[in-house]
């Protein structure tokens, strides 16, 4: 039923429970697994603006690139844990919900399985979070868990 299952994380707690729902499904289905992890690009502006001030300034999208690649590490680790065979990893830059639905609709993925809550800005509980847009645009089934 379900070939191809995408497991967006965030690093949160609430998006790692993700991943025992998706390993169940994986094992019952034989399906592929991606776990993907999407960091926002940041300006070299809204770098200089920032309060805390290094005395060797790093690339902030090389910081949050580096955090979401153990973030895409350790979910593979977790559903290996569980069993499951078919797993890949992904990192991409860029707004969560936009590369969530374009990465599911390029790989022909058949479920998403996003948590309610992550690590979102305020202004997602303002305007809708990542799971809400993906919920109402994706051309797939998403489970929200």
């Amino acid at each position: 039923m379900f070939r191809h299952i995408l497991v967006p994380l965030d690093g949160s707690e609430n998006a790692y429970r993700t991943l025992e729902y998706a390993a169940n499904l994986a094992k019952k289905f034989d399906s592929q697994v991606s776990v993907l992890s999407v960091f926002r690009h940041h300006s070299y502006i809204e770098k200089s603006i920032s309060m805390v001030r290094p005395r060797e300034p790093e690339n902030l999208d090389d910081v949050l690139s580096a955090y979401a690649k153990e973030v895409v590490a350790q979910g593979k680790a977790m559903l290996q844990e569980q069993g499951v065979k078919n797993i890949r990893g992904f990192v991409k830059m860029g707004t969560a919900s936009k590369k969530i639905l374009e990465f599911a609709k390029k790989q022909e993925v058949d479920l998403i399985i996003i948590g309610s809550k992550g690590h979102g800005e305020l202004k997602g509980y303002l305007l809708g979070g990542v799971s809400h847009k993906v919920t109402g645009l994706a051309k797939c089934p998403v489970m929200v868990l």
